[in-house]
C-alpha cells in the first residue's frame, strides 16, 4: 500500500456503535496481518479523539463490516506495523 497519501485529508467515515449512535473517524491505514485485513482509524470526536482505533475488516456475507480485535498480540502487531508506516508523521504513545 502507498502510504504517501495525506491520510488526514481523507473524508470522514461514519460508523455506528452497538447503541446505534454514529461516530466520525478518519481513515489512517489498511494493514494485512496473518491473511486478514485491519483498518486503523482515528475518532474525530468523543473520549477517544486522537487515539488510534484498530478494527478487523470483515467481508463475510458480501457486505463489508468491522469487528473489534480481541487478541492483544494481534492488536499489538498491527499497531506496530502502523507505527512503521507512519514513523516521523505521528507522535506515538504506547
Amino acid at each position: 500500500m502507498d502510504h504517501q497519501f495525506d491520510a488526514l485529508g481523507s473524508e470522514p467515515i461514519y460508523l455506528s456503535d452497538e447503541d446505534g449512535d454514529q461516530m466520525a473517524f478518519r481513515f489512517l491505514d489498511l494493514i494485512q496481518y496473518q491473511e486478514k485485513e485491519y483498518i486503523v482509524l482515528m475518532p474525530l470526536e468523543g473520549p477517544y479523539q486522537g487515539e488510534a482505533v484498530i478494527l478487523q475488516l470483515d467481508r463475510s456475507g458480501g457486505d463489508e463490516g468491522y469487528v473489534d480485535v480481541e487478541d492483544p498480540k494481534t492488536l499489538r502487531a498491527v499497531y506496530e506495523q502502523f507505527k512503521e508506516h507512519f514513523q516521523g508523521q505521528f507522535i506515538f504513545e504506547d
